[in-house]
């Protein structure tokens, strides 16, 4: 983990870019017209219950969170004091360099959207929240859905016991982001080994 005074000369490594409260975006966009920067904001979107209806949202799948490749001799101070960017993450004088393998999966995983989206189709087996109704809050198993009634038969635990129901789509609320954002942290946390740390 090198400090800021012992960085190779002409090597470009992944660094880990804490934004200003709810300003990825910005900080994202202030980095891209530097050319010898390169950006990864990990986008997430997924299906969520709002005033009693589905809707999509797309928000950082890291939240607070970006990464950033360059020159750090050439640009540390140039994405440190970026728009929207409150740090680069740090430990005292010493930065904690990300694997360019760990970056490269996430990418692939992504795509070029750097997006992953979360299916909105209820299936038999996912777990689901309800989300209005008599059961609001109650967390439930999909046994079946019903798309010519727009319904969907759920088990659910009443009481202390299990019964069966439908309920309509519209208010079973999806498995929220908390999951596809554990297993990306696993992925960056164990990355397939790979020599070297430098990006082209």
């Amino acid at each position: 983990m090198p400090n800021e005074t012992m960085f190779p000369p002409g090597e470009r490594l992944w660094f880990c870019v804490q934004a200003q409260p709810k300003r990825e975006r910005i900080a994202h966009q202030s980095l891209l017209p530097f050319e010898d920067v390169e950006t990864l904001l990990p986008l997430i979107r997924y299906s969520r219950l709002r005033n009693g209806r589905q809707c999509w949202i797309t928000e950082p799948l890291f939240p607070g969170y970006l990464f950033a490749c360059f020159e750090p001799l050439l640009r540390l101070n140039a994405v440190r004091y970026a728009q929207g960017v409150a740090r680069i993450v740090h430990f005292g004088g010493r930065y904690p360099l990300i694997p360019c393998c760990a970056t490269d999966h996430l990418r692939q995983l992504l795509g070029p959207d750097q997006l992953v989206t979360l299916p909105s189709s209820l299936e038999p087996g996912m777990e689901v929240k309800i989300g209005t109704g008599p059961f609001r809050g109650l967390d439930a198993v999909v046994r079946e859905f019903l798309p010519g009634k727009e319904r969907v038969r759920i088990l659910l635990d009443w009481l202390g016991r299990q019964i069966e129901t439908e309920v309509s789509s519209s208010d079973v609320v999806l498995p929220d982001s908390r999951a596809p954002r554990k297993a990306a942290l696993q992925s960056l946390a164990t990355p397939a080994p790979q020599k070297g740390r430098s990006t082209a």
